[in-house]
């Protein structure tokens, strides 16, 4: 819900493995320089997705070691060091085409983001790290989350998305989320799309 600082909450749902919600973190991260919100990040997985209807790929299951220490970050550093460790993590996977489910490469990017480069190693020696994560992927699509990214603003029914491409800046991504925050209030409304080109 909305903070009593009068900011919007974000609960903003990725898998560190999927471009598209690679592209809307870079937009939601825009957002949050020209729009008051409080982005929180949590977990979807698209391997838990993904099994039970048979389009399981193996590129999904790189996501379980960063998740396990995005999770583990997040208990010791809060939403800021997931923030950091997913951004280098996704700079990783998206912007240099490494393979996240490499020790050197999470160990890289926890170094990247001012972290341990040990946390991966207590994060996967920790059972509740992979529990937690699971758990709060359960919570979501309990609620409707199918996909990522999904959000959850003020409280609002799950909603996939926005795709975009190329990544608004400035006040065009405000503009982007002020509709997107509109349209996730009203009950009625459920998809709108246009051909990629």
């Amino acid at each position: 819900m909305s903070q009593g600082n009068g900011k919007t909450t974000v609960d903003f749902y990725f898998d560190p493995i999927c471009p598209w919600a690679w592209r809307t973190s870079l937009w939601i991260r825009e957002v949050a320089k020209v729009r008051p919100i409080d982005v929180h990040w949590k977990f979807l997985s698209l391997e838990e997705i993904n099994r039970p209807a048979g389009t399981l790929k193996d590129s999904h299951l790189q996501s379980r070691g960063p998740f396990r220490a995005m999770t583990l970050a997040r208990r010791l550093g809060g939403e800021d060091a997931v923030d950091k460790l997913y951004l280098a993590l996704g700079q990783a996977r998206h912007d240099r085409d490494e393979d996240l489910a490499e020790t050197s490469v999470v160990t890289a990017a926890l170094e990247e983001a001012k972290l341990s480069p040990s946390l991966l190693e207590e994060a996967l020696s920790d059972p509740s790290t992979e529990q937690e994560y699971l758990a709060e992927h359960e919570a979501v699509v309990e609620r409707g989350g199918f996909g990522v990214a999904t959000l959850v603003i003020d409280g609002s029914d799950p909603i996939f998305g926005p795709v975009i491409q190329p990544v608004p800046s400035g006040e065009e991504a405000g503009r982007l989320f002020d509709h997107v925050a509109s349209m996730s209030t009203l009950p009625f409304f459920f998809e709108l799309k246009r051909n990629r080109k």
